[in-house]
């Protein structure tokens, strides 16, 4: 490994390869990106592989608007296919909270400039045939939103780092953040002591234990998220699904398989990769209920991965107040969506120090500042 870089990068996910690629996409050498586990070993591997770019309120839907427009040129861009899909997206809400967010989110959105529309009863029955009309008090259908599986997003992003000469480096674990001066001046891994101009951050649910390294803390904690698969079947679904009020997602992949996941009360936050029974079968229950027609499928896998969410479920972006040249990309509850947006901002920022608008609201220091932000539309328990 190289003795001398100009970025060392600790995570090889996608947020990890999505900043290597900007900052050498920005004209930066010497980039050396390490990760402890193997390729899509870690949440970048264990996701509901959905992308959308509206939410509730106005900073979510600036910082995913622009990272929903980079994901539909991303394979112009990066040179290779990241089969991102326009099948659409849509919110649904069954409860007479969740229909005000979905009537307060459409205004953020028509003021922002974001394509979305509020379906009515026989727009839901259009764009959502097989759900339980009934049940659905308002919804919000994005044209642009849709899928990216990591299959292909993760391998297009590798090879363009590699091609613009960065290095990657897999089952190589970080152990050691020097400080110098009050900055990040090295990391140590293999035994090795690399010198670095600046460290960033981006290990998924591990981004406590490496900013720990470094010596500074970072807001949230790790938790465990589960999904299934139901097998194959006729195209039942178009576009991704959020059921708010269920804390539940879902969309229908290229195969046929039906692929969502929830959150349940009661459930205690831990980091383990073991699925467990009680969030099948409270996916499969809501699955049911408001897609009458999948009664009778099949559950065909089911699988956990692990994320780092901050206090305000919201991305913790930028450079850490305690510690020069230590740049983070962390607290990702919707990592895949915001993964283009996390690069482009924050090479911006370590490359020229400018924080660009849509990105200060993330700030890592905000809940010592006090400045929460408050996002309805989230799949989470919490709201």
């Amino acid at each position: 490994m190289p003795r001398k870089v100009a970025v060392a990068i600790v995570g090889g996910g996608y947020h990890g390869l999505s900043l290597a690629f900007n900052l050498a996409d920005r004209g930066v050498r010497d980039i050396l990106v390490l990760d402890a586990g193997y390729f899509q070993g870690g949440a970048s591997g264990r996701n509901g592989a959905l992308v959308r770019g509206g939410f509730s309120s106005v900073e979510w839907t600036r910082f995913f608007g622009h990272s929903l427009n980079l994901w539909i040129g991303l394979s112009r861009k990066l040179g290779h296919n990241v089969m991102f899909t326009r099948r659409g997206y849509a919110i649904v809400a069954e409860t007479d909270r969740s229909a005000a967010m979905v009537e307060r989110a459409l205004k953020v959105h028509a003021a922002e400039g974001l394509r979305s529309v509020g379906l009515d009863r026989a727009g839901v029955r259009r764009v959502l045939p097989a759900i339980d009309a009934d049940r659905v008090k308002a919804a919000i259908h994005f044209a642009n939103g849709g899928t990216a599986p990591h299959h292909a997003a993760m391998k297009a992003y590798l090879a363009a780092c590699r091609e613009r000469g960065v290095t990657v480096r897999y089952g190589t674990q970080v152990t050691a953040i020097e400080r110098t001066g009050g900055r990040a001046s090295a990391v140590w891994a293999a035994g090795q002591r690399i010198d670095a101009d600046a460290v960033a951050v981006a290990a998924g649910a591990h981004n406590p234990d490496v900013a720990r390294l470094a010596g500074v803390e970072l807001d949230g904690a790790g938790m465990r998220i589960e999904a299934i698969a139901v097998a194959p079947m006729r195209r039942t679904i178009d576009p991704g699904i959020a059921l708010i009020d269920r804390a539940t997602y879902l969309h229908q992949t290229g195969r046929g398989e039906i692929v969502g996941g929830c959150e349940i009360a009661g459930e205690k936050p831990r980091m383990s990769l073991a699925s467990d029974m009680p969030v099948m079968a409270h996916t499969a229950r809501h699955l049911a209920t408001m897609f009458p027609s999948l009664g009778a499928a099949r559950v065909l896998r089911q699988w956990a991965g692990q994320v780092h969410v901050s206090s305000d479920f919201g991305p913790l972006l930028g450079q850490h107040p305690d510690l020069r040249d230590l740049w983070l990309s962390a607290g990702w509850l919707y990592g895949v969506a915001g993964a283009p947006a996390s690069g482009d901002l924050l090479a911006k920022a370590i490359v020229t120090g400018v924080i660009d608008d849509r990105m200060a609201p993330f700030a890592v220091d905000r809940r010592r500042r006090n400045r929460p932000i408050v996002e309805e539309s989230t799949v989470n328990l919490e709201h």
